[in-house]
């Protein structure tokens, strides 16, 4: 052999490579042969071959990791998710609603709790009066007389009132006012309070002129109603009156439970009209509860 069978090299004179030391006549151990040869090899055999094909990795369902909108792999913050609550409504429509609400719970307090009674910011001069339809059984003629004729006085007479209670509101709000001209209006639903009890105290009816007189009448009370509301019943009523005229002559008369005019028959001759009060009920009870005495109308028949 005159070359050595590990790197090549010309042999020389004695047992091993001078170049790398292989001995003589020793075969290369490939595994650990690291010298660097002009020839090719080959691996040796007992060195398994690279496969020649990998096979794919097992079949998976998607996961939801798939599918990030984040394809940065360095992003590990916390994945935004569309919130699922409903969304809440704009403050504008709960103002709205509140407003709402505001206004049906006046309305309702309004109707529930409104009375005469309220206070008034209207105008003196305006009043609050429909004419009623309920009648008692006895009732005068509620129109003024014709010139040498017999009627109701009380549309061209004066009165004095002992005093008079302030003006209020109804339920609508309107402007209602308790002077003693209610009571010469011929219109029930208007009348003439003063607070408290009114017994012991004169009301004074004055005429243009002496007339002849043949009845005298009033309704006793306030006969005015409401849905829910009995005005009538709720404030005093007169139980009853005597009325005194200008020779001193005098009448009593007791007063029954009716809103409709009661009357008595007189025969005198004056000019004024003192209407003294005996006896007034208490105040009703319930909702409709007043402390007033009240006198809707009055009835004057004679011949001026």
């Amino acid at each position: 052999m005159d070359h050595c069978a590990r790197c090549g090299h010309e042999l020389g004179i004695g047992r091993y490579c001078t170049n790398c030391g292989q001995p003589v006549g020793a075969e290369p151990d490939w595994r650990t042969d690291t010298a660097e040869r002009a020839r090719s090899t080959t691996p040796p055999p007992d060195d398994p071959p690279p496969p020649a094909w990998t096979p794919p990795p097992p079949a998976r369902f998607p996961l939801y990791a798939d599918e990030s909108e984040h394809p940065d792999d360095s992003f590990d913050g916390p994945v935004p998710v569309e919130p699922t609550s409903h969304r809440r409504p704009p403050w504008g429509l709960w103002v709205a609603a509140a407003a709402v609400l505001v206004l049906i719970g006046a309305v309702v307090v309004a109707i529930v709790v409104g009375d005469d009674d309220a206070p008034s910011t209207a105008d003196d001069s305006t009043t609050s009066a429909a004419p009623g339809d309920e009648t008692g059984d006895e009732t005068g003629d509620e129109t003024g007389p014709a010139p040498g004729g017999v009627g109701n006085l009380a549309s061209v007479a004066t009165v004095e009132v002992p005093a008079t209670a302030g003006p209020g509101q109804d339920v609508e709000g309107k402007k209602v006012s308790y002077d003693g001209e209610n009571m010469l209006d011929g219109v029930p639903e208007t009348a003439w309070r003063m607070p408290g009890d009114g017994t012991g105290e004169e009301i004074v009816v004055t005429l243009p002129e002496e007339a002849r007189l043949s009845s005298v009448g009033l309704i006793n009370g306030y006969a005015k109603r409401a849905p829910g509301r009995d005005w009538y019943h709720g404030n005093r009523r007169i139980e009853q009156v005597e009325w005194v005229f200008d020779d001193g002559s005098t009448v009593t008369q007791d007063l029954g439970d009716t809103t409709g005019v009661q009357s008595v028959d007189v025969e005198v001759a004056t000019t004024t009209i003192t209407i003294r009060l005996l006896a007034v009920s208490k105040p009703g009870s319930g909702a409709s509860s007043r402390d007033f005495t009240a006198i809707s109308d009055l009835s004057v028949v004679g011949e001026s």
